[in-house]
């Protein structure tokens, strides 16, 4: 019934019932022929009636819930979802064998404000496929964003008659009386119920419009917290929800906008997954403050820093303290891009987090290197909040800046310190400008290790241009074996890049594959890992033949029925 293009933990899918001429693209208004042509049970299971009697109307109900029509023709199988609140009592099995097209939630205002809400959609995803679309009746406009980004694709006007009827106009966040005293003089005390009915139409329209742009635009997430703050029972929902974060890119590309709940975010969970196997390159550490510029290195006060570090030419590593990461290695920071509100003062959970991270780091790094020189070129306001005397126990813990990092002083303060250390260490500049040249390669294998959780570049790599693209020798010739996509800071695969990265990512076809699009029915097995848009290595036969952009995570891609999965890059035969 749907085809997924876009997701955003939420989804936009292209309708396949209809012809070419006439297709359109949830999350939208469900259309009438399909609505008319679904008949509920007669028997309707009251939300919070005992257990037995759920199960006896469950029987009675049993052949009631599934139905079947023709439209376009095509035959559409429709499941409506009624079990109180026994979510439980779902028959997995059952729903699996009936595979339908469509999944109709029942008593959808009781369960708009209970938590099983969030266990009923979640476990219906993970079942059901891809390809089978959910429907949500009675939402109002503020419930739909949430209802989006737990996987519904389809909603109707039943809040906007039902509401228009009773004399209440809708606004993105509420519900408004007409004859409201305190709205006298309001253009619309002078409008009919007709206009009403419109208007709160409009509203709906153009919730779904916003929210279509928000998973365009990788910001649902912004959209769902915005709505569902003015309703406690949402918002409660709103925090109780884990999504499945392969349902999310690794990096988006995009600027994203994180103003509360800001370690629970999925993009940062997901960034903190894969960060934990950092690895230092060496034992000197200089900490330093973020930016609102991104990638940090491109602001102002970060050149500074990096002329600062470089002018000793001494290998270290640079840490950049932020919320709502914790800590960026200056080797990932091309995958973060983020606003946040900045007030001067850390919360006591961005404190508690952050020094969390960054002693899980120094502790890594310490297994390695045992003693650590800790540079804190910081700001007073995050001296004040570091963990001091956890991190003297990993070595010198050095404080180089006076309240401001990019002063003179301060910065004269950086390249002496660094320059003492070099000393310590009596090494002659070839080795130090060897050890640097190491250091760059490093960071790239460590940025490979963060997006495929495996090291695939080679330590004598060869790196051009001002868009890196990275190549090896073989039999005296350049092969390049991928590139850094400047977007989001992530690599993009050759097919000799694919067969460095093997079995990683992996997606098997059951035939000859050409450049250009893997559609479900040529999918024989997947890894199930695989996340949105991460790049894939496609096998055929037991051989690498080609690599390619993920279009579902595995997950997904094991399931669907029909439509796109894969992008294909590059495809070769030959060795």
């Amino acid at each position: 019934m749907l085809e997924p293009i876009i997701y955003d933990i939420g989804r936009i899918c292209k309708e396949t019932y209809k012809t070419s001429e006439n297709k359109e693209y949830t999350p939208k208004i469900i259309d009438n022929n399909i609505w008319d042509r679904i008949t509920p049970p007669l028997l309707r299971i009251p939300f919070d009636c005992p257990r037995e009697v759920m199960g006896t109307l469950t029987i009675n109900n049993k052949k009631k819930v599934f139905g079947i029509f023709e439209l376009e023709n095509k035959s559409i199988t429709y499941y409506i979802v009624n079990f109180g609140k026994y979510v439980d009592s779902i028959d997995i099995n059952n729903l699996i064998e009936l595979n339908p097209d469509l999944v109709i939630i029942g008593d959808s205002r009781r369960l708009i404000k209970r938590k099983e809400l969030i266990q009923l959609i979640k476990v219906l995803r993970e079942i059901i496929s891809p390809n089978t679309a959910i429907y949500f009746p009675n939402a109002l406009p503020w419930e739909i964003p949430l209802l989006v980004y737990l996987g519904v694709d389809y909603f109707d006007y039943s809040s906007a008659h039902y509401y228009a009827s009773l004399g209440y106009y809708f606004t993105k966040n509420r519900l408004i009386p007409i004859n409201s005293k305190e709205r006298e003089g309001d253009e619309m005390d002078f409008i009919g119920n007709s206009n009403i009915l419109n208007h709160n139409k409009n509203i709906i329209n153009l919730i779904l419009n916003e929210v279509k742009y928000g998973i365009k635009e990788g910001c649902l997430r912004n959209i769902v917290e915005e709505t569902t703050l003015s309703d406690p029972y949402l918002r409660g929902n709103y925090k109780r929800y884990n999504p499945d974060l392969r349902n999310i890119p690794l990096s988006k590309g995009k600027k994203i906008i994180v103003s509360i709940d800001e370690n629970d975010i999925p993009e940062v969970k997901k960034y903190i997954e894969r960060i934990k196997n950092y690895e230092v390159f060496t034992n000197t550490i200089v900490l330093l403050p973020c930016s609102s510029k991104k990638p940090y290195s491109h602001s102002k006060s970060h050149k500074y820093f990096i002329n600062a570090i470089n002018s000793n030419n001494y290998p270290v590593e640079e840490v950049i303290i932020t919320s709502p990461y914790g800590i960026v290695p200056r080797a990932l920071e091309g995958v973060v891009n983020y606003d946040i509100p900045v007030t001067g003062k850390w919360s006591l959970e961005e404190i508690e987090f952050i020094n969390s991270q960054l002693n899980n780091y120094l502790k890594n790094a310490s297994k390695k290197y045992g003693h650590l020189n800790i540079i804190c070129h910081l700001p007073d306001h995050y001296l004040d909040i570091l963990d001091e005397d956890t991190y003297k126990n990993y070595g010198d813990y050095i404080i180089t800046s006076n309240g401001n990092p990019i002063s003179l002083e301060s910065l004269e303060n950086l390249k002496n310190t660094l320059k003492n250390l070099k000393n310590q260490y009596n090494e002659n500049q070839k080795n130090l400008r060897k050890n640097r040249k190491m250091q760059i390669i490093h960071n790239y294998r460590e940025l490979a290790k963060f997006q495929f959780n495996k090291n695939f570049i080679p330590e004598d790599v060869i790196i051009k241009g001002k868009h890196k693209k990275f190549f090896i020798k073989r039999e005296n010739k350049l092969v390049q074996i991928c590139s850094l996509n400047p977007e989001n800071g992530l690599f993009v695969l050759t097919y000799e890049g694919g067969k460095l990265l093997g079995k990683i990512n992996w997606v098997e076809v059951n035939f000859e594959i050409k450049k250009g699009s893997l559609f479900a029915p040529g999918l024989k097995d997947c890894d199930e890992n695989i996340s949105v848009n991460d790049e894939v290595v496609i096998i055929y036969e037991d051989r690498i033949v080609g690599v390619g952009r993920a279009i579902l995570s595995g997950f997904e891609m094991k399931k669907a029925k029909h439509g796109l999965l894969v992008n294909i890059r590059h495809v070769n035969y030959d060795n």
